[in-house]
């Protein structure tokens, strides 16, 4: 009798462990692993940090809310393409994710083909090079191409400030080339001249050689494109050399480190950008402020915004489509009219977000919509 109630107890246990072994190989295949791979250390960690902020907290009420089986798992790129390339062969191999959030278009231009070629989901909060669009039918994003920002800019500075002599500095990568060619285009198309346009590394911090020869073709205006650090610098050095002209810029200039460092050599300035405004009274915008401040102590700047909103369209696909990346990736192709803290988004035929982009200035020592 001993035997056999020793016999019960060790089938009940190799039962029970069949059960425990099969519910978690279940909880794991139900599991989504997407990949964010993000600039967390380097010049642009700002950028990143902030990034992952808004992904997280998208995740929390996908989980909560949405009762989604999520995990990301975050990797640090440095800003650096070829560390993102390492990153995503990682992701996709071991960690088996079926989307990869990205940031830079530099980064994102280099993810494209990894993506495609292994039919993998790639969607980027802040990628705005033109080259995207035709980076393939995997690749997505919610900030929109330069085209779009680039062309809002120049016809502003044509029609609106009548200027006809401008200048150009931009970051030698994708996103600074990309708008320096869409600004340069547009704006000869309306009858304006590019009187001179001036290129420099990422990273940079000695604009003086470029500013003296800027000051010297007496330029309108000049048209910034870079990221804050530089921006900064290219600000502190222009009054060291007397060199006083109107600032206009991209979306890069709506960085509270350049209000903190550069005073009143940022004021006047006009830039264009995606419309995100945390003092917006809808109520998507200000329960996304409320969390956001509640967890980590701070005002949503506009990264954490895209990413919060990148994070809830792969939700929204997940929940609409399904689990594999190329369900996911056919449902997000048919977004349309989606509500985000950023505004209303659609997708196009290229997985180009077709939003609002709006027209900012500094007053004052804050960023406010130009015009008010």
């Amino acid at each position: 009798m001993k035997k056999i109630w020793i016999g019960v107890i060790i089938i009940a246990a190799v039962a029970l462990s069949l059960l425990l072994i099969v519910t978690q190989v279940k909880k794991e295949s139900e599991e989504i692993r997407i990949g964010a791979i993000l600039p967390l250390t380097g010049d642009a960690a700002i950028y990143g940090v902030e990034m992952k902020k808004g992904i997280s907290l998208a995740v929390e009420e996908l989980k909560e809310i949405d009762k989604l089986g999520i995990k990301v798992i975050y990797e640090d790129d440095q800003g650096v393409p070829r560390n993102a390339v390492s990153a995503a062969q990682k992701l996709i191999t071991q960690d088996k994710v079926q989307v990869i959030i990205s940031s830079l278009s530099s980064i994102t231009l280099a993810l494209a083909p990894i993506a495609q070629k292994n039919r993998i989901v790639l969607i980027s909060p802040s990628a705005s090079a033109p080259a995207i669009t035709n980076a393939g039918d995997f690749v997505f994003r919610v900030w929109p191409s330069d085209i779009f920002e680039g062309g809002v800019m120049s016809e502003f500075a044509f029609n609106t400030l009548k200027m006809r002599n401008i200048a150009i500095l931009y970051v030698n990568n994708d996103y600074g080339k990309g708008l320096e060619q869409v600004f340069t285009k547009k704006f000869e198309e309306l009858g304006g001249n590019i009187i001179i346009s001036e290129g420099y590394e990422f990273g940079a911090t000695d604009f003086r050689t470029q500013i003296i020869k800027i000051k010297a073709r007496k330029p309108e205006a000049i048209y910034i494109v870079g990221y804050w650090k530089e921006i900064i610098q290219y600000l502190k050095q222009a009054r060291e050399l007397n060199f006083r002209t109107q600032i206009l810029s991209a979306i890069c200039f709506k960085e509270p480190e350049i209000l903190k460092f550069a005073g009143e050599e940022a004021g006047g300035a006009i830039f264009t950008g995606p419309f995100y405004d945390p003092q917006r009274k809808e109520k998507i915008v200000q329960d996304f402020v409320t969390k956001y401040e509640k967890k980590f102590n701070e005002e949503p700047g506009i990264w954490a915004a895209h990413s919060y909103d990148a994070m809830k369209i792969i939700g929204l696909a997940i929940k609409s489509g399904g689990t594999t990346a190329t369900e996911i990736q056919k449902s997000m192709s048919k977004i349309k009219n989606f509500m985000g803290v950023t505004g209303m988004m659609s997708f196009d035929e290229n997985g180009d977000v077709i939003k609002t982009i709006k027209i900012y200035t500094v007053k004052n020592k804050q960023f406010v919509p130009w015009g008010e």
